[in-house]
């Protein structure tokens, strides 16, 4: 028989669950608003819709609902025989939660997996494959359903790491909320400066700033939930910065703050981006035009090139370079084949 799971909230994150659950051999049921769940059966990110109610019955249910709801949701599903998951970038008020509603066989969960996008039309099987995932026990955590939920993990293709709440989401806070609210604060800086700054950014003030473009709705959910560990970050931010103000003049210590800066850098490459060191980027010369970023992605993924990360450079309204990060044994089929389609391409370093 196969085993069923509950998908609550079935958007990229959740549809990207269902996907790879489903080619893992689960059977897979939805819970979300009615035009979501059709689109999602279409897609394939789920076998059928489902309810609340319904899923307290599946052998796994994982909340993928917005972060502000799912505390809320963890109350609705109890009581439950179900084990229990979600996949929430800010932990302790949910494991908390879960615990005061007696969900013996909860374990928080978060995959440091997504995207800018959203919506279940761009979840991906994949999109979990290698990638860290969070697990949040505590003290009063099952220790089967701990092992339970890792293995779903690894069904999904990520890596099981645990982690105690708290510290996860002081962790969430400096690697990742906190860096939203410096590319906020940045794309503020520039245009205060000049209304016309932009338009002359780089690469590396693109790359600094790119995740400024994420969801406004889901990013304020996020930074309202972990208040408490991003003022921490933010604090421990706002000390650096002003210290590095007092040194700027100190040519001695501004250049031993970028060797430390590059040295914690590198460890960083060492631990959170496998196989760095196998990547190249390829640029690829196009026209803006619409439709012109697909046919490169497309072609790509429709020959098995997998793309790890991509960012466009400009240089003018009229022309712009699309980046492509791919494995250094992929990048000359990847040229080959993008000449072959009239696309001029370019392994860069």
């Amino acid at each position: 028989m196969n085993r069923t799971l509950g998908v609550v909230g079935v958007g990229l994150v959740g549809g990207s669950v269902g996907l790879a659950a489903k080619a893992a051999g689960w059977e897979v049921v939805g819970v979300d608003a009615p035009a979501v769940l059709e689109e999602a059966a279409a897609f394939g990110a789920i076998d059928r819709a489902s309810t609340i109610k319904e899923a307290r019955g599946a052998d796994l249910v994982v909340l993928a609902a917005p972060i502000s709801k799912v505390a809320d949701l963890v109350g609705d599903l109890a009581p439950t025989d179900a084990l229990v998951t979600d996949v929430a970038s800010a932990k302790t008020r949910i494991v908390g939660a879960a615990e005061a509603a007696g969900l013996s066989r909860f374990v928080g969960g978060h995959p440091m997996a997504g995207s800018q996008l959203s919506g279940v039309a761009n979840a991906e099987v994949d999109l979990f494959r290698g990638a860290r995932y969070f697990l949040t026990p505590t003290g009063r955590t099952d220790p089967e359903a701990y092992r339970e939920v890792a293995g779903f993990v690894r069904d999904l293709g990520a890596v099981p790491t645990a982690v105690d709440p708290e510290k996860h989401d002081l962790l969430m806070a400096a690697l990742s909320h906190l860096p939203h609210l410096m590319a906020v604060a940045l794309l503020k800086v520039a245009s205060d400066v000049s209304p016309e700054a932009l338009s002359f950014a780089g690469p590396s003030f693109r790359d600094l700033t790119r995740v400024g473009a994420s969801s406004p709705r889901l990013w304020s959910d996020i930074l309202a939930e972990n208040a408490s560990a991003v003022g921490k970050a933010l604090a421990h931010f706002a000390g650096a910065m002003a210290q590095l103000g007092s040194e700027i003049q100190d040519k001695g210590k501004v250049e031993e703050r970028f060797r430390a800066a590059r040295e914690a850098y590198d460890a960083l490459g060492g631990i959170l981006v496998e196989m760095s060191d196998k990547n190249v980027e390829l640029a690829v010369p196009v026209e803006n035009r619409p439709g012109v970023f697909a046919e490169v992605t497309t072609l790509m993924g429709s020959n098995d090139i997998n793309i790890l990360d991509l960012y466009v450079r400009h240089s003018n309204t009229e022309r712009a370079a699309l980046v492509l990060t791919l494995n250094a044994e992929a990048a000359p089929v990847a040229q080959g084949l993008l000449r072959q389609a009239g696309f001029g391409a370019k392994i860069l370093g």
